[in-house]
Parts: structure tokens; C-alpha cells; sequence
């Protein structure tokens, strides 16, 4: 393995580590992550330990402020409602597209059943869900051929933005959100662009919550 290897090897480990340490709260929201200790960490130089943190910034885990550190990144429930308000009807959008040109729905049936298998087991692993979950949507997104909204799409970070939503889902909630997702397939075997709406709909669900929440939140008196 040559050297570049190595270290793209040792940026990678650095990065799927913090990534799913944060994804499972084992790093919580505003946590300051200290380049020398997961430099010591990882038995490496600074360098690589920069490169992933610059990885996890652009997949919006962290935020490196100058002169400050590098922080475990922590939105605000108006930022997810506001989000979830985009990403609900670029996906109404790509749904329609991808019923318009009759997209093949194999990839999308294969990972709705993997979504179904972890719903299945107890407890449910909400990170392994999230996961498939942002793969569906993204699916659904690339089965609709145009890559301007693929690109629009990509940039919401939406893997890392809508962790949230899943940490405090009850199986009940599992259940209706994957009855509404096999919904969702079914209307794009059958070609039915009338189910455009509920793909809003679907989606909207989730705006209420942020936004109610947040709503909550901004009542909470301060000390």
C-alpha cells in the first residue's frame, strides 16, 4: 500500500468513527473535538485528522470555527422545519419525474425491504435506519433523471440533518412511516403521479414536528 493509500486510509477510519459516534450520540451537539487528541487517538499526524474533520464539515456534522475549534454540529429545530420545507417538495417533484419517464423501482424496492428487516428486529437500530431512510428519499430523487435536482438535493446534507428526527420515534411510528413509504413504491409501479401530494404530505408530517418543537422551545423561559 503506498503512502497515499495509507493516509487516505487513516482519513477515512478518522472520519467513519467521529461520523458514527455522533450519529449514535456518543458526541453530543456542541462537543469540541481537539485535533491533537484524535491525532493521539489514531496513532497519526494532525493532517489526516484535518482532512476527515474537513469531510464531516461538509457533510454538515461539524463546524470549524477560526481561531475556535471544530465543534460537533448542532441546528436548530427552525433549521429542520425550514429543511424539511424544501426537501418536500423537490421530492413531490422528483417523484413526479421519476413516474413521468416510468423509472425502474428495483433499487428502491431492495432498500424499502431492507428498512423493513431492521424495523422487524428489537430494539430497532435508529442509525441503521436513518441511513436506509436517507437512501430511499435519495433514491427516489436519482430515479428521477435530473441531475440539477440531484445536485440541489446533495447539498442539503440531509444524512446528517434529519438524525434527529428518528432518536425519539416510538415502533408504532416505524411502522406507519415504512406503510407510508411502501405507499410510495407502489404509486411509482403503478405509474400513479396522483400520489404526488401525499409525497408532500408524507414529509410535511415531520415539518410539523420540527416545527411544534421549535415553537416549545422559544416558550421554554430561560434562568
Amino acid at each position: 500500500m503506498s503512502n497515499i493509500e495509507q493516509n487516505d486510509s487513516v482519513i477515512e477510519s478518522i472520519y467513519q468513527s467521529l461520523r458514527i459516534k455522533i450519529l449514535r450520540a456518543a458526541l453530543l451537539p456542541g462537543s469540541k473535538l481537539s485535533e491533537n487528541n484524535l491525532a493521539r487517538e489514531f496513532s497519526c499526524s494532525r493532517t489526516p485528522v484535518r482532512e476527515a474533520l474537513k469531510r464531516l464539515e461538509q457533510d454538515g456534522f461539524v463546524d470549524i470555527l477560526p481561531h475556535s475549534g471544530t465543534y460537533v454540529r448542532s441546528p436548530s429545530l427552525t433549521e429542520y422545519q425550514e429543511l424539511t420545507e424544501v426537501r418536500a417538495y423537490l421530492e413531490a417533484l422528483a417523484f413526479n419525474l421519476a413516474v413521468e419517464k416510468e423509472a425502474d423501482c428495483t433499487e428502491l424496492k431492495r432498500i424499502l425491504g431492507e428498512m423493513d428487516a431492521i424495523v422487524d428486529n428489537t430494539p430497532i437500530d435508529t442509525v441503521a435506519f436513518g441511513e436506509k431512510h436517507y437512501r430511499f428519499h435519495e433514491t427516489i430523487v436519482k430515479m428521477s433523471g435530473n441531475k440539477f435536482l440531484m445536485q440541489i438535493f446533495s447539498r442539503l446534507n440531509l444524512n446528517a440533518n434529519s438524525l434527529l428526527f428518528y432518536q425519539a420515534m416510538t415502533k408504532e411510528s416505524f411502522d406507519i412511516t415504512q406503510a407510508e413509504h411502501h405507499k410510495i413504491l407502489a404509486a411509482l409501479e403503478n405509474r400513479d403521479a396522483k400520489v404526488e401530494k401525499f409525497v408532500v404530505q408524507h414529509l410535511w408530517k415531520k415539518r410539523n414536528r420540527f416545527k411544534k418543537e421549535a415553537e416549545a422551545e422559544d416558550l421554554t423561559p430561560t434562568t
